[in-house]
């Protein structure tokens, strides 16, 4: 058995005590032994019977021995189908090993059908000794492999193997509670329970909690604390860590930018078998981080990494498809890309897997397809994806209408301050769809937003102080919305601005005003302020010519739309509707980012970067 050399720290009684109370490190140390001969005599037997145990709880070196013996016949008979099921269950805690064992089984042997593995885990879940079985089969509910995607059943089983022992299905049923996969959403204890399980030494568990301060998913964000987690997870070993450090590096989080830094640490995850750290090292040649800039080569390395399997290799692919940088343009292509990464696991590969079957990019339009993956996106916490299920239910896209379930998503999405799902809520409490009316409800959320510059809020809030609904009747209130709705180009607060004007509702009568203000609005298509200033007026109102789609995204940036800010702010970096101008687009860019678009970020992060390129 060529295993790796075991420790000598503890006597082999030492060790047998701790493994028959369930550490699963001293069964796997014991095979060592045992394998070995180290402190008494070789035993395949008993080392087989040690490995299988720590296979059994979780241990991917175990699981990886396991499969080295059944594929030889070492102490049993040889049997394929049996070694590929013990990689597979390295595999899928992340083994790079296994990816290239596996790859080179098949390349011989048939591959098997995803309905039989998953009639492998079920049954090999029922073994009350066998807790990564229920580990493994909770990530294929999660991902949809030989049966339809379930986070319900995922999350039952990861407890069920939580109930075992397996830290693994710990941190699993950890990420659940954190994003609401199969389980009421409830980010602190997540959070919670990452700690401790951070604290009583489980290693993955630290880089987990570094993403939660990082993005401030149940806690504060905090970059010094991501950093301080990713190097003291890698100060214990993790690969994982190291690609993140060179992750920090490279982009400044928590630590001053450095490229010779960030190369290393993508170079040392590299050289201990980490696809993360190959797509680090391609991110470098491409931009010329730490290393001599060479495109070429970093799309080689590019290349790999998304046939290795990792999911950012293959987002970035589909980017540059759909962009037509560095390889010629293809949507198809570029689809395939996001969708290889979505059937991984990817929440933002998800969402935008949906979208693209939503609007019919590079697959025929499904919207049933679309639902598939935006629930998919959702049950792993991505908000847009809560909105955009949200709104399939409430419009019947994909899916029966079902305006108690859209509430329900919906309702997710406004937790994490996403305005567009915000004013949905707001709207289902002031008509009572999927949920109990509420006027008073329903004004405190659209005054909040409407305070955030949110422009169909405005027109509520100054309508509910106009007739008293949700909260006190105040004229003057009510004027003040409906300007600052009109000013943002709100039709409706435009037409009741003329209106307050003409009638001196909580401010002075303006014929004037009221004339101006009613000719604005007949000119967004206003029946009855068309009618009204041509009664006046005797002059016909003509609709002012649709805008331009440039003009339609830039009125909603001016309303408080975080997307559509993010949108213009593209237009002016490429010059798409306008005159290309680089200085608006970071202003709309930092705007959109100010309220928590993600895409707004990444692009400030991709200007800074360029920026010292060219330093």
């Amino acid at each position: 058995m060529p295993f790796m050399v075991a420790r000598a720290m503890e006597t082999l009684e030492q060790l047998i005590s701790k493994a028959e109370a369930g550490d699963v490190q001293s069964c796997f140390e014991l095979g060592q032994r045992y394998a070995l001969g180290e402190g008494t005599d070789a035993d395949e037997k008993a080392a087989f019977g040690w490995y299988l145990r720590a296979a059994k709880g979780g241990d991917i070196k175990s699981e990886d021995a396991v499969g080295v013996c059944y594929a030889n016949g070492i102490v049993v008979e040889p049997d394929p189908f049996e070694s590929a099921m013990w990689y597979f269950r390295a595999l899928v805690k992340g083994d790079q090993q296994a990816l290239r064992t596996l790859s080179n089984y098949y390349e011989k042997h048939e591959t098997p059908a995803d309905g039989a593995i998953l009639e492998y885990f079920l049954s090999a879940s029922e073994k009350e000794d066998d807790a990564d079985a229920a580990y493994v089969l909770g990530k294929l509910y999660e991902l949809g492999v030989g049966t339809a995607f379930s986070p319900e059943n995922a999350f039952a089983s990861y407890v069920k193997a939580c109930k075992k022992g397996h830290r693994h299905a710990r941190l699993a049923a950890a990420t659940c509670i954190l994003e609401g996969t199969g389980v009421a959403r409830d980010r602190e204890k997540g959070v919670s329970m990452m700690t401790k399980l951070w604290e009583d030494g489980f290693v993955p568990a630290g880089s987990a909690l570094a993403k939660c301060y990082e993005y401030g998913i149940g806690v504060e964000r905090d970059q010094k604390k991501v950093f301080e987690l990713y190097d003291q997870a890698a100060g214990k070993g993790a690969v994982d860590a190291m690609y993140n450090l060179g992750r920090c590096y490279m982009d400044g989080i928590g630590v001053p930018k450095d490229g010779n830094h960030s190369y290393s640490w993508f170079t040392a995850a590299a050289m201990r078998d980490s696809v993360d750290g190959v797509y680090g090292l391609a991110r470098c040649y491409m931009g010329g981080i730490g290393v001599d800039k060479s495109k070429e080569t970093g799309l080689k390395l590019l290349e790999f990494a998304s046939k290795m399997g990792q999911t950012d290799a293959m987002i970035m692919l589909g980017q540059l498809y759909t962009k037509g940088k560095l390889v010629p343009k293809n949507i198809s292509a570029a689809s395939e890309n996001f969708k290889r990464a979505a059937d991984l696991g990817d929440s933002y590969a998800q969402l935008t897997t949906g979208d693209n079957y939503a609007n019919g990019v590079g697959f025929k339009k499904d919207s049933k397809s679309a639902l598939k993956y935006y629930m998919m996106s959702a049950a792993h916490g991505n908000t847009v994806a809560c909105y955009n299920v949200g709104t399939a239910y409430a419009l019947g896209n994909g899916v029966k209408k079902n305006e108690e379930t859209s509430f329900e998503w919906l309702s997710k999405a406004a937790e994490d301050n996403y305005m567009k799902a915000q004013f949905s809520v707001a709207e289902a409490y002031s008509k009572g769809r999927g949920v109990k009316k509420d006027a008073e409800k329903a004004f405190q959320i659209h005054k909040a937003l409407a305070e955030n510059g949110f422009g169909k809020s405005q027109y509520h809030v100054a309508y509910s102080y106009f007739e008293g609904i949700g909260t006190d009747k105040d004229e003057k209130l009510a004027f003040e919305w409906f300007s600052k709705g009109a000013q943002n180009g709100n039709v409706l607060c435009q037409y009741y601005t003329g209106y307050c004007y003409a009638n001196a509702i909580g401010t002075k009568a303006d014929e004037k005003k009221a004339i101006e203000w009613y000719t604005r609005a007949a000119e967004q298509g206003h029946i009855v302020s068309r009618q009204i200033v041509e009664s006046v007026t005797g002059e016909k109102i003509k609709p002012k010519a649709e805008d331009s789609p440039f003009e339609s995204y830039l009125r909603a940036a001016n309303n408080g739309d975080a997307d559509a800010m993010f949108i213009v702010g593209r237009c002016y970096m490429d010059g798409v509707g306008t005159e290309k101008d680089i200085s608006e687009a970071r202003k709309w860019f930092n705007k959109a980012a100010s309220k928590g678009n993600p895409a707004s970020k990444r692009a400030l992060n991709q200007m800074r970067k360029a920026e010292l390129q060219k330093k």
